[in-house]
Formats: structure tokens, C-alpha cells, sequence
């Protein structure tokens, strides 16, 4: 599959909570984490989700927030994941930073340059990645 998604990553359902209208689906990926996705329960039926069974989660690289280190905040986002900075490559405005995972995924990110610069971001820096339920998006193979 070739997508222009930067973040694909690939989970089994363990958890499927169906409400009214909407379902949150959370993916286990390598590594041991985590990630939340809320889609409908339309789409929950026809991409034939249950417990167990294989999906990707993808997520654009401008929708992921970095914050440096292990955040000593609480926030209202579902997908909280801690890595290290494997890679920035600086643009004119914006940059491009690679969070590595434990298991091996890699999160990417796209950041202003500003915002690099005002964490005095670097590789081998620890990091945390966020973004919100809403902003993944699940497939499955055909």
C-alpha cells in the first residue's frame, strides 16, 4: 500500500467500544504501545473490526505534536507516545523529526523550524509525540 500518510503503522484491535455513532478503537503496535483511533461505527463494519483482528493506524505527519522529554502535563489527547529523536531535517520553515519508538515504529512529525529551535530539540533527545483520536485514520487490507 502506498499512501502519503508519513505515520503507518500496523496494530490488532484490543479494545472496541461502540457508542451511538462513533466507536474508539485502540491498536496495540509493537513495542507495547498503544494508539486510539475514533471513527464511526460505520466504518468499524465496513473495514469488519473486532478484537483481534489486524489494522493500520495512519496519521499525518503535520497532525503529531512533539513536545521534548517526557511531558509533566496531562492532556485531553488520546495517542501520548515517548521515543527518541532518531532524525530532524530542517527546512526553510518547517522541519521534518523522526521519533523512534521501543519496538522499532517511527512517528514522524512535521514542526516549525521555531519550534526546534525553542526546545533546543536534537537527536538522541527523548521525545513525545501526540495527537489526537480523530486524527487517525484506520485501514485494513482488501
Amino acid at each position: 500500500m502506498k499512501i502519503s500518510a508519513r505515520n503507518m503503522l500496523l496494530g490488532k484491535v484490543s479494545v472496541l467500544k461502540t457508542g451511538a455513532v462513533n466507536a474508539e478503537v485502540e491498536l496495540e503496535v509493537p513495542g507495547g504501545h498503544t494508539i486510539v483511533a475514533v471513527v464511526t461505527n460505520e466504518s468499524v463494519a465496513y473495514l469488519g473490526l473486532s478484537v483481534g483482528s489486524e489494522a493500520y493506524a495512519l496519521v499525518k505527519a503535520p497532525l503529531v505534536v512533539v513536545a521534548k522529554g517526557k511531558p509533566d502535563l496531562k492532556f485531553s489527547t488520546r495517542n501520548v507516545l515517548g521515543g527518541t529523536v532518531k532524525a530532524v531535517k530542517l527546512g526553510t520553515v518547517n522541519a521534518d523529526v523522526s521519533i523512534e519508538l521501543a519496538g522499532g515504529a517511527i512517528i514522524s512529525a512535521i514542526i516549525t523550524c521555531e519550534s526546534v529551535q525553542g526546545m533546543g530539540l536534537s537527536v538522541g533527545d527523548a521525545a513525545t509525540a501526540l495527537f489526537k483520536a480523530s486524527s487517525v485514520i484506520l485501514a485494513v487490507k482488501a
